[in-house]
């Protein structure tokens, strides 16, 4: 006679450092989400944003046909999954980044809405009760939006763009995407005084320690984690050498300008570099003009010695990864954060 399956398994986190009981037939995202660990995710568990990657080491079953097209061939070879498509049918063992334990859900209230181009939104969301949010610069948390039009809420991932001193609160800054339904709401529906849950926070992308010099490169809304890693080295009083280029098509696309010129003044060795690659040349721009790529090529001849921090597309950073290699940084010192 068939044996009854049991109720629920083991799941064994971080070779025994955290263990949580999860029903049978549960997905791996929800069950790990009811005992309060929150594992990003920006599609509901429907295997489109391959946000929800974590280490099964044990116990996970071949990887599903739904999964294979966000794993590439170096995330099967480490045991990679996508927790929302990993069914708890037996007990498991997983490896997750540590700071994933420290993920809360919070509360807020949106404070400030401004237009800081004609598609970047900034948003100042301060958390509910007297609250605080402890984070390191360069992390992200990930917004919940309400109904709207029809259309239901959604989840999307964004970097906080203040310094961990501010902790009452975070500012964001949020691109327009033609048809998005989070960026429509925030856009045309969210309102001062509103409501907004979010979680956080999320993420590896920040500065080291050490005394190495810095090169940030970003675009568009990828300059809010750069600007929350500088203000957070200006607090610091770091003397490092660091050298910030940002892209953007054209004038109308810089924003912050006059904050970062003023950032220069109070870093002791700190140099920004905005670029732009679709300006009229009849213009009265007298900056930095071309691809970002060839910027830096033309201001940094010698990379070597240098960490290198990339945010913004994917197409510029894997266009920034080969040039930066190519002037004598090793891969393992570029970090990046892709936003898509």
């Amino acid at each position: 006679m068939d044996q009854p399956l049991p109720q629920s398994y083991t799941i064994s986190i971080n070779n025994g450092y955290k263990e949580l009981i999860i029903k049978h037939g549960s997905s791996l995202l929800a069950g790990l989400a009811r005992n309060g660990l929150l594992i990003p995710s920006a599609c509901g568990g429907n295997a489109r944003c391959g946000y929800c990657k974590v280490k099964v080491v044990d116990g996970g079953g071949p990887v599903t046909p739904r999964e294979e097209p966000l794993l590439s061939s170096e995330d099967k070879a480490q045991n990679m999954r996508l927790a929302c498509q990993v069914l708890v049918q037996n007990n498991l063992s997983l490896e997750i980044p540590d700071n994933l334990f420290s993920v809360k859900r919070f509360s807020g209230k949106l404070t400030k809405k401004d237009l800081l181009t004609y598609d970047i939104l900034g948003l100042e969301i301060e958390v509910a009760g007297s609250g605080t949010i402890d984070f390191t610069a360069g992390q992200y948390v990930q917004l919940k939006s309400l109904p709207y039009d029809g259309k239901d809420a959604v989840l999307r991932n964004f970097s906080i763009g203040s310094p961990p001193s501010r902790n009452t609160g975070i500012e964001l800054m949020i691109r327009r995407i033609p048809h998005g339904i989070f960026t429509n709401w925030a856009f045309d529906h969210l309102k001062i005084g509103d409501s907004i849950s979010f979680t956080g926070p999320y993420g590896n992308f920040k500065a080291s320690n050490s005394s190495t010099p810095l090169l940030f490169i970003a675009g568009g809304s990828g300059m809010a984690p750069v600007w929350s890693i500088l203000q957070d080295l200006r607090e610091k009083k770091a003397s490092r050498k660091i050298c910030f280029f940002f892209g953007a098509l054209t004038q109308k696309d810089l924003f912050l300008t006059d904050q970062l010129y003023g950032l220069q003044k109070e870093l002791p060795d700190f140099t920004f570099i905005p670029a732009l690659s679709n300006e009229p040349v009849q213009s009265s721009w007298t900056g930095e003009r071309g691809l970002i790529t060839e910027v830096v090529s033309r201001n940094v001849k010698d990379c070597k010695g240098y960490e290198a921090y990339l945010c913004g597309s994917p197409g510029m950073i894997n266009a920034c990864i080969k040039v930066l290699c190519s002037g004598g940084i090793p891969e393992k010192d570029i970090f990046f954060d892709k936003f898509v």
